[in-house]
């Protein structure tokens, strides 16, 4: 039985679909809510000069010590984002909201795989994109009056795993104290998910020619995270994401939000030029690098 389309109709139709937008986005998964720090953001850009500088504890003998913010840092801009999808008038008079939630489940994807796009194409110019001291996020950097560096090149093995994790817990904040890192996070491609399963979810290895058994070091050590959208076969990634800032961040200025074009406020030129009615997800985001100290890369190519 088909219905006559009102303007209630069409306003209750509204709601539903908005209803569907904002429950699925609430419950919606990303691999970036493991791997990011979420900044909201209050204006256009923001300056994260503060990256660059921690104050440390003291004795209070006198005065304050106050720290200024630090020699580097850098603003990010916020860019604006939308996807737009209409349904034929159709819809509403054979009653077809079925297909409605569906079309809206895939905005909905679309919205938080955006998120992990962005956090991913972080990672893979990880190498030549710039951190706060204006270095490769990946690379070398100066920091606690020593230098370390973040990448490597061994392919993925337990012993790999043992020297990259010692290295970054040896890590210096620009203060000179100790960042205390402590990765929590193997970051694979699907082409080594299997591996990294063996290496930090097995509770017995076999020590290599010897044919015996012992206890894993590294059991329940990481959590293992897989995407298809690491660009490499090889590449593997520790992240410590125990800390307030993370090795990224994405900066939220307007979560993704849906409006409508659907005459309920009076006859719009697609309702009644194309009897069509428009509905679009707005937002304004963008991602950046956090701290690389708390990241490591290693081709794999060694």
């Amino acid at each position: 039985m088909g219905v006559t389309v009102t303007r209630d109709v069409v306003r209750h139709f509204s709601a539903l679909v908005l209803t569907i937008f904002a429950d699925a986005l609430t419950a919606r998964p990303g691999v970036w809510k493991e791997l990011a720090t979420v900044v909201q953001s209050t204006q256009a850009s923001e300056e994260y000069a503060w990256l660059s500088q921690v104050p440390v504890m003291r004795e209070w003998i006198d005065e304050r010590k106050i720290t200024a913010l630090g020699e580097y840092g850098f603003a990010l801009k916020n860019r604006k984002w939308e996807t737009t999808i209409s349904f034929e008038r159709e819809v509403l008079e054979d009653d077809q909201t079925g297909n409605v939630r569906v079309r809206i489940m895939q905005m909905v994807e679309q919205a938080y795989a955006h998120y992990d796009k962005l956090l991913f194409e972080l990672i893979a110019n990880g190498e030549t994109g710039l951190a706060y001291d204006s270095a490769a996020f990946y690379g070398e950097h100066a920091t606690g009056g020593t230098t370390f560096t973040n990448l490597g090149d061994a392919p993925l093995s337990a012993a790999a795993l043992k020297e990259a994790i010692s290295v970054m817990m040896r890590i210096p904040l620009d203060n000179g104290e100790p960042a205390m890192v402590k990765p929590t996070h193997l970051l694979v491609p699907p082409e080594l998910f299997w591996i990294a399963k063996e290496l930090v979810h097995s509770a017995m290895t076999t020590e290599t020619g010897r044919g015996q058994n012992s206890i894993n070091p590294l059991y329940n050590e990481l959590q293992i995270v897989s995407s298809p959208r690491l660009a490499s076969a090889t590449e593997w990634h520790l992240l410590d994401n125990s800390h307030p800032v993370r090795p990224f961040f994405l900066q939220q200025r307007i979560a993704p939000d849906m409006q409508a074009l659907d005459g309920t406020d009076g006859t719009t030129e697609s309702d009644f030029m194309r009897d069509i009615y428009v509905y679009g997800v707005r937002a304004r985001h963008n991602a950046g690098y956090g701290l690389p100290h708390f990241a490591y890369k290693s081709t794999g190519e060694g």
